[in-house]
């Protein structure tokens, strides 16, 4: 017998796995096992009748049966990330993909078997045009419904994948498949929270639940069931029950050896225990996601969100040299699994990063093509990319861009600290740039928590500005206090820049201008071209109150140098102003000339 999933043949009688004709190596107790899985997948198999059927007469343990579907899950996840064995928390284990027989596959559908093979070898657009033209649709199979959603998912398309999620719904429950009913419905929910439709995304989770209601064997979708309602709880704000139901779901992802449950669980555990002020313990979390993505445990579009989580999480806390770094490897990831539907988010990220490193014209380009994407597929980070939109024009001097694409972030329902306040304190507005920064500290939703020490740093400056000195030294304090909320790049140097405003404005000169200076070469080493001009032109005005003019001079140069070549027009004009407000200090001559007179010379004249 020759048996066909997922664009795999498994051939009994030649004792042969293969793909696309190509025979995958195996060792001969791992096929043994894969083979009896596919044999009994109308049931599931427990792990005493696979050691009776595959080590008779040989001790072994539970460990090596583990071991088995291991590499298998491996072996199948590297061709084409199936994901087809499924483990039942203290009964075993069952084959779960569709398979056909050498029989069956000679007697299907050709616009079906075109769909299905598509599907197998990951042409999502191939296989969703084919899906989209059977016409007998009423007699598909709940897993073909399910493999046309998949499709549309993985082509970027979601609103495409809730007509078939909402009949392969209904055929689980024909089937009295209530796992697979709940299965369906946790996919739908899943869109809809996506798409912040959440009294919809509500529904469908609610019904899955009660499909799950009366299943007495644990399985994955008992899993996501808590991951999902932790996503709920997160959108409602509730940080603690969103941690405990991240926890309770880890907890079946462990028991039943399911890696997307389990790396899904631990992010959104990294995200509120770094929103609670856990930072060890949200760090340790959001890496230890991230190396399951790296270790090709887990399906692709876990590996896109996880990625996109992590260094989300990472720019959030101003961490942008690790932030960096997982974007290198989320490309190289996109770019093998160019066919799935990741590049609004990319684009997102890889446009933060740009901006970071002074690229701003390529990073507003990326955020402004990042927008239109997300705005048709993933509506709850449109409002992120608007804030990261407003950010890139606030580096460059522009505020009344950066005003216009902070308040849209508002409207789609992203709070814009610390760019809002920023904007605020630019236009000398302090008493509300201090107001906005002191709710996100003191009522903080899990972004803001993320980012604490950064709307500390930016308080402390906004505050010493204002004159508001002991607001400044209690945001400095904590900063103090917390050295776990600053062992990033980017906390780091807003700390000594927060640091340096307060010298500033209590008159210790030296004071200020060490600290600036330790701001701007920890800007320097973390290759933020852009920050680092900033801090260079502050620290020239610093110099210019001390006296030093020539050094605040050099500074404004290479800030000048530096934000033309970043096309920062606004911020070249301004280095250009405070060059001429040096010289005419500097030098008297140069005073009268500004004011259009003419001046003698002033040396005494040469002896005959």
């Amino acid at each position: 017998m020759i048996f066909h999933f997922d664009g795999f043949e498994l051939d009994e009688a030649r004792r042969e796995l293969r793909r696309r004709g190509r025979p995958i190596e195996m060792q001969p107790r791992v096929f043994d096992v894969l083979l009896y899985l596919v044999r009994h997948r109308d049931r599931v198999v427990s792990k005493d009748e696979l050691l009776s059927a595959i080590w008779p007469e040989v001790i072994v343990t539970d460990s090596s049966i583990m071991r088995a579907v291991s590499v298998i899950r491996s072996l199948l996840r590297a061709e084409t990330r199936s994901d087809a064995i499924r483990t039942f928390s203290r009964q075993g284990y069952r084959f779960v993909a569709s398979v056909d027989d050498e029989r069956q596959h000679r007697g299907e559908d050709p616009l079906l078997a075109r769909a299905r093979s598509a599907h197998a070898d990951g042409k999502w657009a191939s296989a969703l045009e084919s899906y989209q033209k059977i016409s007998h649709t009423t007699g598909l199979a709940p897993c073909d419904l399910e493999q046309w959603a998949q499709a549309a998912l993985c082509q970027g398309r979601p609103k495409e994948a809730i007509y078939p999620l909402e009949r392969a719904v209904a055929a689980h429950v024909q089937d009295a498949d209530r796992v697979g009913a709940a299965r369906a419905a946790q996919t739908l929910a899943n869109i809809h929270l996506e798409d912040r439709e959440l009294p919809i995304a509500k529904g469908w989770l609610r019904r899955a639940g009660v499909f799950l209601g009366d299943e007495h064997q644990e399985a994955r979708e008992h899993g996501m069931q808590l991951w999902l309602n932790a996503r709920v709880a997160l959108m409602e704000g509730d940080l603690t029950a969103c941690l405990d139901l991240a926890k309770a779901a880890e907890g079946v992802a462990r028991r039943l050896e399911d890696p997307d449950i389990e790396a899904l669980s631990l992010v959104y555990r990294a995200h509120i225990e770094l929103a609670t002020g856990d930072i060890r313990a949200g760090l340790v979390h959001l890496d230890e996601s991230g190396a399951a993505v790296l270790a090709g445990a887990v399906s692709p579009w876990v590996c896109g969100y996880i990625f996109c989580s992590v260094i989300w999480a990472y720019l959030d806390r101003g961490d942008t040299h690790r932030a960096g770094q997982w974007t290198d490897q989320f490309f190289r990831w996109e770019n093998r699994h160019a066919s799935y539907g990741y590049s609004g988010l990319c684009r997102l990220h890889r446009g933060e990063i740009l901006c970071v490193q002074g690229k701003l014209t390529g990073a507003e380009s990326e955020i402004s093509k990042a927008r239109e994407l997300l705005s048709e597929n993933a509506r709850y980070a449109e409002g992120d990319a608007f804030r990261v939109l407003g950010e890139i024009r606030l580096l460059r001097g522009d505020c009344d861009g950066a005003q216009d694409a902070f308040r849209k972030a508002h409207e789609l329902g992203w709070h814009p600290l610390p760019g809002w306040a920023l904007v605020q304190a630019a236009n000398r507005r302090f008493a509300a740039a201090i107001r906005s920064l002191q709710r996100g500290l003191q009522a903080p939703g899990w972004a803001d928590g993320q980012r604490r020490a950064i709307l500390l740093a930016h308080l402390g400056c906004i505050a010493a500005q204002a004159g508001d000195l002991p607001l400044a030294r209690s945001a400095l304090d904590e900063l103090i206090e917390r050295s776990d909320l600053r062992n990033t790049a980017g906390s780091e140097a807003l700390y000594h820049q927060a640091r340096a405003g307060l010298a500033f404005a209590e008159h210790r000169l030296d004071d200020a201008i060490e600290a600036q200076r330790q701001a701007l070469s920890v800007w320097l080493d973390a290759g933020s071209r852009i920050n680092a001009a900033h801090a260079r032109l502050r620290l020239a005005e610093f110099l210019s109150k001390a006296g030093d003019l020539h050094e605040a001079e050099l500074e404004i140069d290479s800030a000048e140098k530096a934000f033309a070549a970043m096309n920062a027009d606004p911020m070249v004009r301004r280095c250009r102003a405070a060059r001429k407000a040096l010289v005419t200090r500097r030098d008297p001559v140069a005073i009268v000339a500004a004011r259009g007179g003419t001046v003698r010379s002033q040396r005494p004249p040469r002896p005959e």
